[in-house]
């Protein structure tokens, strides 16, 4: 998934939702997680870019189907985000919601598609992260992944079903490699979606 987006974009994905018999879905209720995400939430407000939230216009309420939490609690989360350094959670608590808001005033859709590509393998760049921020990566990615994986897991147990993971684009190498690499699965068949048009 992609948090932010068109509406249009958002319909379509609720139309292959619907065709599914288990959604998956990701969500942490945290306090912590509202701040983090003001990154992103924050530019949706922009009314030229003519973008909304995926909360805004696939909420999970509406989808039918059998819905599976396949995140940390809220507990959990916090037990994990105790354990990243004091100074690193001050500064992305800081700085998410200025970053938040020197989105709203300067980006284009442009400038967003930039931040949206996501690879099967690490990039240079999330090994630096991992590095700069050090414990974040670890609660915010690794442990989130593990939870999804067990989800995913459990369900693959069960009588043949159709299965839809609704968690960030991030999140995908885990799944992807769990599917691929252990279970031996093979994509036969994709479709892509247009999140936004850059130059709309």
């Amino acid at each position: 998934m992609v948090h932010i987006g068109s509406a249009d974009y958002y319909r379509q994905v609720r139309s292959r939702l619907d065709a599914c018999d288990v959604v998956l879905f990701e969500g942490v209720r945290s306090f912590r997680v509202t701040l983090i995400t003001l990154s992103y939430r924050l530019v949706a407000r922009r009314r030229d870019l003519g973008l909304v939230t995926q909360r805004e216009a696939l909420p999970l309420k509406s989808l039918g189907g059998r819905k599976v939490h396949a995140d940390l609690n809220s507990d959990a989360f916090g037990a994990h985000w105790s354990r990243v350094p004091w100074h690193v959670r001050v500064a992305l608590l800081v700085c998410a919601p200025l970053y938040g808001a020197y989105l709203y005033l300067t980006a284009s859709k442009a400038s967003l598609a930039r931040k949206l590509n996501s690879e099967d393998l690490e990039s240079s760049n999330d090994i630096l992260r991992d590095e700069d921020m050090p414990g974040f990566q670890e609660v915010v990615h690794h442990r989130r992944n593990a939870q999804l994986v067990a989800a995913i897991e459990a369900e693959l147990n069960g009588p043949g079903q159709k299965i839809a993971i609704v968690y960030g684009g991030a999140h995908m190498r885990a799944a992807t490699r769990l599917l691929m690499n252990k279970h031996e699965y093979r994509v036969v068949h994709s479709e892509w979606l247009t999140v936004f048009d850059r130059a709309g």
